[in-house]
């Protein structure tokens, strides 16, 4: 690649360790960074350092960390120790080995930075987008180093799970629809259900289930649903007044019962966050079918249920390991299962992205961010 062979070049041409690494600053936009980020005074050895080490700490935890709305899990990134490394290096030759090992070492960065560099052919915007890539990616190198992560692109609509630097897991999944978009996030996978119920949210109960109900009760029925009153009693279907509920009035709360009908599923995966999100089986496999997959109400739903869950329960997975998919599980009781790993999910929102042959793409912008 230009750049490596760039790199190789400005090293060779001087044994101090300053002139390589001022070269290759001044050349920052080919590494997805910006060049007046590290510019200086002549002669001002002080201001030199700080702009290396900051040229350093870009290379390692991206420029920028993704946007993220809901930031719940606390990565503890260490830039300091990385800032008292590099002050150290100032004065030997390791501190070109160093950056020459950041440009290098993550593969989707390298892959990002092969495009940008050859692209000649891309509109400023795609450019951009590319460098943001670039900056998110060494990010979250930095973040999953050491530690098992989940992570969910919502315009590529996949997930892929990662042991440290190894991806070890991928799938479709499905988002939210425009109207109800899935939203960015970090939090920590708690814990995950078997054969849950679905407590149907009162917009959906008002908006899309009673106008159905109402047409035939059948509907209610068909659906597996149950209706409760404010006191959380089970209520007759046959009882309730549904031609007088609506936005304003509903003292109601329906549920689904437990089964492979459920909207959920047989799986369940809960996190903390403030937009009542989780992961899920669905009922609904055709979806996966389709490359546009944004049907949801905002919540996530997975292609391969049963293995990630196996994969976040081990080495003790065999609640899930023994599970049957096809089962119908009708009105089975539901069982929480703490996971008992720490596991970070991250939940962004990235217009560049691989596809499951490891191909860089353009994905469209769903949510027109």
């Amino acid at each position: 690649m230009k750049y490596i062979i760039c790199l190789f070049l400005l090293i060779s041409t001087s044994l101090h360790a300053q002139s390589p690494l001022d070269s290759l600053m001044q050349q920052a936009e080919s590494l997805g960074l910006r060049s007046k980020d590290y510019q200086y005074p002549p002669n001002d050895s002080s201001a030199a350092k700080k702009a290396v080490q900051q040229f350093m700490l870009d290379l390692k935890f991206g420029k920028q960390a993704p946007n993220l709305r809901f930031q719940g899990y606390d990565f503890k990134l260490s830039r300091e120790a990385y800032e008292k490394r590099y002050g150290e290096l100032w004065n030997t030759l390791k501190i070109k080995e160093l950056a020459n090992r950041l440009i290098n070492e993550e593969n989707e960065v390298r892959k990002i930075l092969h495009v940008l560099q050859d692209s000649s052919q891309y509109s400023p915007e795609k450019k951009q987008l590319l460098a943001k890539a670039a900056n998110e990616y060494r990010w979250l190198a930095a973040v999953r180093a050491n530690r098992s992560l989940v992570l969910v692109n919502i315009p590529s609509t996949q997930l892929k799970a990662f042991e440290s630097h190894k991806q070890v897991l991928q799938m479709k999944v499905v988002l939210g629809k425009p109207s109800r978009p899935s939203k960015t996030l970090s939090s920590k996978i708690k814990n995950l259900i078997i054969t849950p119920h679905w407590s149907v949210p009162r917009s959906i109960s008002v908006e899309e289930l009673v106008p159905e109900i109402r047409k035939n009760i059948r509907y209610f029925y068909a659906s597996h649903l149950e209706i409760f009153d404010q006191q959380n009693r089970k209520v007759d279907p046959e009882k309730v007044p549904w031609h007088r509920l609506n936005a304003n009035y509903f003292p109601y709360s329906m549920r689904q019962r437990t089964g492979k009908w459920n909207t959920l599923g047989i799986l369940k995966i809960q996190f903390d966050n403030p937009f009542k999100m989780y992961l899920h089986d669905t009922s609904e496999k055709k979806l996966f079918a389709k490359e546009k997959r944004f049907y949801s109400h905002s919540c996530i739903r997975l292609e391969k249920p049963l293995t990630l869950g196996s994969w976040l329960l081990k080495p003790n997975s065999t609640a899930i390991d023994t599970l049957d998919a096809q089962a119908a599980y009708s009105d089975k009781p539901q069982t929480y299962l703490t996971i008992q790993r720490n596991i970070p999910l991250v939940i962004w929102y990235s217009l560049v992205d691989f596809d499951d042959q490891g191909n860089l793409r353009f994905y469209p912008n769903i949510y027109k961010r």
